[in-house]
């Protein structure tokens, strides 16, 4: 669903061409960890096809709500909690002094060694997910992220940011180069993420 242009003009046309730079950047980002795993160059972009009818990327425009000034003098709960990432790679595009995404180097969360990612209107932060850690026999370990409420002293107002997620097409197949993992469909893998998640 989209706004109208009378609702607000260029919406559509500039989230779209957007979503396709970022895409852009990705498969570009894509295209050297092929290499490295000696797939073909165009590997992940074969598989991250937008012209296809089971594309599954997506691009997300996050908001996280500002505290209530009843809450204001005390530190915010999360705004999310630790979590990997279930596609390829994740592409986060984060304001300048919005800040509050913390990432865990490594796949052991029980090291607790929680890292602060600087925000800033200028860059972006890449992470791994574990589409491609499969797809990597664990040789790209997906990393743990969370978005920690402000503490009292800092911003406590609304956070935005944009996250761009490439998941590879539903019927592309992910097979593991050693054999590790048995092939799976990109639809039924995110299926059975998603699953897990709920306990069923």
């Amino acid at each position: 669903l989209w706004p109208t242009e009378a609702e607000l003009p260029g919406f559509r046309a500039t989230i779209l061409d957007f979503e396709h730079r970022a895409w852009e950047l990705a498969m570009k980002v894509l295209s050297c960890f092929a290499q490295k795993l000696a797939f073909d160059t165009d590997f992940f972009e074969r598989a991250h096809n937008p012209q296809s009818p089971n594309y599954q990327s997506a691009l997300r425009l996050l908001h996280y709500f500002a505290v209530p000034p009843e809450a204001r003098g005390q530190d915010a709960p999360w705004r999310a909690g630790a979590h990997t990432d279930f596609d390829v790679l994740t592409l986060l595009f984060q304001r300048d002094g919005q800040g509050g995404l913390e990432v865990l180097p490594g796949r052991e969360m029980e090291t607790e060694s929680w890292t602060p990612v600087q925000p800033t209107s200028d860059s972006i932060t890449c992470n791994i997910g574990d589409m491609l850690m499969r797809w990597s026999d664990d040789a790209l370990p997906s990393n743990f992220h969370r978005v920690r409420g402000p503490r009292a002293g800092e911003n406590q107002d609304a956070r935005y940011s944009i996250a761009y997620f490439a998941q590879a097409d539903r019927d592309v197949v992910m097979e593991s180069p050693s054999g590790a993992w048995e092939p799976i469909t990109a639809r039924d893998y995110l299926l059975e993420r998603i699953r897990a998640n709920y306990g069923k």
